[in-house]
């Protein structure tokens, strides 16, 4: 629908409530805006072959002005739900911080722990330092939930909500585990990699020169060994 059309209709609705501030002359100006407001309808109608099927007058109570308005909100927010739809399942997380106490975030950690064959306290300092426990937690970077597991990671980790506890840890713990078997073992490295990629720990041969990936390392190690 040509913009022009609904500002046409929107002009002759102001002009309507403005004619009726005068009391004396508003039966006539009311009788005189609907033939204006027909009017207009009849001629746009021509340049538009869909119109009839966006805004279809009745005989309402409501101004028509008022109607337009409220028709074509109702197809604004047909065509823009299904976008808020899609926006909810990814920024809305299906449990909230209030759904997991500690004690459940605890076993979760110590199921995937032993599960994958890695120390629960690492991956209580990793969440910690990531997190501080937040399962909603996002950075700038987008990376998401307890142990913030960026989106490129989700489809091979088989996540499909990033802020459920229990995907998120395990993921996160599958991750942590396959950086200490790359790295003999070696923490520092697999935090490394875990924050920076694998990629730059070969580039620089160990820990990368970036400020904030050494004082993750240095801040999660002396947690895990305190």
């Amino acid at each position: 629908m040509d913009i022009s059309i609904i500002q046409k209709l929107i002009q002759l609705q102001a002009l309507n409530n403005v004619s009726q501030l005068s009391s004396s002359k508003q039966d006539s100006n009311n009788s005189l805006f609907s033939s204006l407001f027909t009017n207009e309808l009849n001629n746009v109608s021509s340049s538009s072959s869909n119109l009839n099927q966006i805004i279809n007058v009745p005989q309402p109570t409501l101004s028509y002005g008022e109607t337009v308005v409220q028709l074509l909100g109702k197809n604004i927010s047909t065509a823009v739900q299904p976008v808020i739809n899609q926006l909810s399942t990814v920024i809305s997380p299906t449990n909230s911080k209030s759904d997991y106490t500690k004690s459940q975030l605890d076993d979760i950690i110590n199921e995937m722990a032993k599960k994958y064959d890695v120390d629960p306290k690492l991956v209580h300092s990793i969440i910690q330092h990531e997190s501080n426990y937040n399962p909603n937690a996002t950075s700038h970077a987008g990376a998401k939930g307890l142990m913030q597991i960026m989106p490129l990671n989700f489809e091979a980790y088989g996540i499909t909500n990033p802020y459920d506890p229990r995907q998120n840890i395990e993921a996160g713990t599958r991750m942590i585990k396959a950086n200490l078997r790359q790295y003999n073992g070696n923490v520092e490295l697999a935090l490394a990699a875990y924050n920076a990629g694998s990629g730059n720990v070969k580039k620089y041969g160990g820990i990368p020169p970036f400020k904030e990936t050494q004082n993750y390392v240095r801040k999660v190690t002396e947690s895990y060994f305190a």
